[in-house]
């Protein structure tokens, strides 16, 4: 029961994660910049990601695949 609690809380601000973009189904690395409530902003502006002028957005933790290893 212990794991789940720490679960909810497993990823955090300036934590780079992958996702799948809503336009063009592609996996693609984000930064978390905020949390507001159960959902997460992500900007897409950082060297990693080939989405460099996609908007802001926010997105549940279920849209997150995992954190990113370089």
């Amino acid at each position: 029961m212990k794991f789940i609690l720490e679960y909810k809380y497993y990823y955090k601000i300036n934590d780079i994660i992958l996702i799948k973009y809503w336009y063009n189904r592609m996996i693609t690395p984000v930064k978390i910049i905020d949390k507001k409530g159960n959902k997460f902003i992500i900007s897409h502006d950082i060297t990693e990601s080939r989405i460099k002028n996609a908007p802001n957005e926010s997105i549940k933790s279920s849209d997150i695949i995992s954190i990113f290893r370089p």
